[in-house]
């Protein structure tokens, strides 16, 4: 199994917040350390992997991650659309890492949708690591 060389890696936190409910969507913030960057991985944990994250929230269980999608943009479209996030996390798809073609997410215009609500709560987080370059 051939993995990616890791260059930089970064951890995004993403909180639900306190409203749970089908077809919601949750936007990323800016964040300075990945804009321009051209990213080639993402990967997602849950708490089988990381039980809080960094800022002390609960991480979304394995099965809350398959109610989730997530939607990257790329400029002004949306390249990624839709994908299930548990395809991005390594331990439900046999350790693999999602591999991209060199993008520049404008994470400020990407988001998740909860597709269904089962096993996720209020306040929980879900955790992506962004493998990226510098420009």
């Amino acid at each position: 199994m051939l993995q990616p060389i890791v260059e930089k890696s970064y951890l995004v936190e993403l909180n639900l917040g306190t409203v749970v409910g089908t077809q919601r969507q949750v936007s990323f913030q800016f964040i300075p350390q990945l804009k321009d960057a051209i990213i080639y991985g993402v990967e997602v944990f849950s708490a089988s992997q990381m039980a809080i994250s960094p800022n002390g929230s609960a991480v979304v269980t394995a099965l809350g991650l398959t109610n989730l999608t997530v939607t990257f943009a790329v400029g002004d479209d949306q390249d990624i659309f839709l994908q299930p996030i548990a395809d991005l996390n390594p331990a439900l798809v046999s350790g693999f890492i999602r591999m991209y073609n060199n993008k520049r997410f404008n994470l400020t215009k990407s988001f998740i949708t909860m597709q269904g609500v089962a096993n996720i709560a209020a306040n929980q987080a879900v955790l992506f690591n962004f493998l990226y370059r510098s420009k």
